[in-house]
């Protein structure tokens, strides 16, 4: 099963899986954000102004937004 037809797969039938298929989402960007921290973490000192930390910066902040924006899906 290729990641299309597993992503495919899920049961959104009602809104309870429905809910639970977001909470996957914010999970696996979650995991991604910890990747990208680690990433940072990993520049040395005299590399923290260039523009791929910038770049790794940039991305948390953003991945931070859609986290946000995602969570808000079913709050009400």
């Amino acid at each position: 099963m290729t990641k299309k037809d597993l992503l495919m797969s899920v049961d959104c039938s009602t809104r309870g899986k429905r809910r639970k298929a977001v909470m996957l989402i914010i999970d696996i960007i979650e995991r991604i954000r910890t990747s990208e921290e680690a990433y940072i973490e990993r520049i040395p000192l005299n590399l923290q102004g260039s523009d791929a930390y910038g770049a790794a910066e940039n991305s948390i902040i953003m991945i931070d937004e859609a986290i946000d924006v995602i969570s808000s899906i079913y709050d009400y």
